[in-house]
């Protein structure tokens, strides 16, 4: 019985195994959410439960996807944490990730997210556009461009989000699109919390608008610098 016992938990352990997967964004568009064991990851209708270190990357990131990436955190406790791996979208429209709650981006390499453009073609949509709290970090080596998209009115961000801290050593940078008509976008951007720098390289600059106002480097209700470099310019 004892045998029998032990045999029993050896199958259950072998049949629920971590794992780490590797996403290629150019086979579609990926949603990410916080599961019970680790990230459910959803690409083409099919989806993958538990992954523990999820990686997305390009086969070729000298060139750019239109497909997008959706990070979802959905419960207050939940927190999503995803690698970018030199990683390369330009989004037709939409911005090139949206994430939802307490995300984490790890990069590696150099990546690059552009914003689209809205369905009408009035207003450029964010590099990054997250409603929750976001944090982006890296290594010396690693780098991040967010580029807004351009519209016929507005501009849109670099980075948008709710909450936003940049850590480690990794250079990070954010431009605002450009608006034709009235506003350009912001470098990056948080309406409702604020901005924490702690480490690495952060270039911010605002997008221009020919017959509107220019975006701000940074927009915020708060910015903490407590280490790396900022230059921000509107």
């Amino acid at each position: 019985a004892a045998a029998f016992i032990l045999t029993a938990a050896m199958l259950t352990t072998l049949t629920a195994p971590a794992f780490a997967e590797t996403w290629y964004i150019e086979n579609g568009d990926i949603t990410v959410k916080a599961g019970e064991t680790g990230n459910d990851v959803t690409q083409n209708n099919e989806t993958t439960y538990g992954d523990t270190g999820t990686v997305i990357k390009n086969y070729n990131k000298d060139t750019a996807s239109s497909n997008t990436v959706t990070i979802e955190a959905k419960d207050k406790d939940d927190k999503v944490e995803v690698t970018l791996d030199n990683v390369n979208i330009k989004a037709d429209s939409g911005s090139a990730i949206t994430s939802k709650g307490d995300v984490t981006l790890t990069l590696k390499g150099d990546n690059s997210l552009t914003g689209g453009i809205s369905d009408n073609g009035s207003y450029g949509l964010r590099g990054i556009s997250s409603n929750g709290s976001l944090t982006i970090t890296g290594g010396e080596t690693d780098s991040l461009t967010a580029q807004g998209g351009s519209g016929t009115y507005d501009g849109g961000s670099g980075i948008y989000s709710n909450s936003l801290t940049i850590s480690g050593g990794s250079t990070v940078t954010a431009n605002g699109g450009d608006g034709k008509d009235d506003y350009g976008g912001d470098g990056i951007r948080s309406d409702s919390g604020d901005v924490t720098i702690s480490g690495g390289t952060v270039k911010a600059a605002g997008g221009d608008s020919k017959d509107g106002y220019g975006g701000d480097g940074i927009r915020s209700g708060g910015v903490t610098i407590s280490g790396g470099t900022v230059n921000a310019a509107g």
